[in-house]
């Protein structure tokens, strides 16, 4: 899908929502963080109900990109979020929300996050954490087995660290700053260190994304995507 088509999808969610992009300052969260898995937040019947129903702005806007429950259609541009840390995605609401995230799709959730409260921010981080996380697949074992020795062990020369080291070794992520990878679009993957690469995207702490996709070639990058997609 190109940029324009995207366009056209995120138009039409703001049209369906309501939506108008205002300014908006970035709030302080003092949200804590919940070590626990989503899966682990499920806890009882009522509660679990509580927290798979479907929001009103996920269904009036979130879903047109994300899919309503977080998993995106193959092939678009735009990252599943189901099973991913609320407090991950609720950092990179308030990153889009004062632009701080300013790689070349930011703009367009600029625009949707800008009139967003931070109930509702806290709400739709919330949902998608506690969707089922999109199951991984190999679309191409050479490039899956290459990404998992760099995602395992580094590359000692490039001064590239093991994925694993922040990102878990099964790509589900340590909370609260570095997220779950497993089962994402691996165009995704692939924009988004192409993004800490050229250092387009700035929201990653200390710099440190930048610091390792600048080592990385676009071989490597098309590997490491292709072997998370696989987990």
């Amino acid at each position: 899908m190109e940029y324009a088509q995207a366009e056209t999808v995120v138009s039409s969610a703001i049209s369906t929502a309501g939506v108008v992009p205002t300014k908006a300052s970035l709030p302080v969260t003092t949200a804590k963080v919940d070590a626990k898995s989503p899966t682990q937040l499920r806890s009882a019947p009522d509660e679990t109900a509580k927290l798979n129903a479907v929001p009103t702005i996920v269904s009036s806007s979130c879903m047109t990109c994300h899919g309503q429950q977080g998993i995106t259609a193959p092939g678009v541009m735009f990252p599943n979020l189901a099973g991913q840390w609320a407090f991950y995605l609720r950092t990179q609401l308030y990153d889009f929300k004062s632009h701080q995230r300013a790689d070349p799709m930011a703009a367009i959730m600029w625009g949707m996050v800008a009139p967003l409260t931070d109930a509702q921010i806290h709400q739709v981080a919330t949902y998608f954490s506690n969707q089922v996380r999109n199951p991984g697949v190999s679309e191409n074992p050479k490039l899956v087995q290459a990404g998992k020795k760099i995602y395992k062990g580094g590359l000692l020369k490039e001064d590239v660290p093991a994925c694993m080291a922040c990102h878990g070794p099964t790509g589900v992520g340590i909370p609260p700053l570095f997220p779950a990878l497993a089962g994402q679009r691996q165009g995704y993957v692939v924009n988004q260190l192409n993004y800490f690469k050229l250092g387009t995207r700035t929201d990653d702490p200390d710099g440190v994304m930048r610091d390792i996709a600048k080592n990385l070639t676009s071989q490597q990058i098309m590997e490491l995507a292709a072997y998370v997609r696989a987990l």
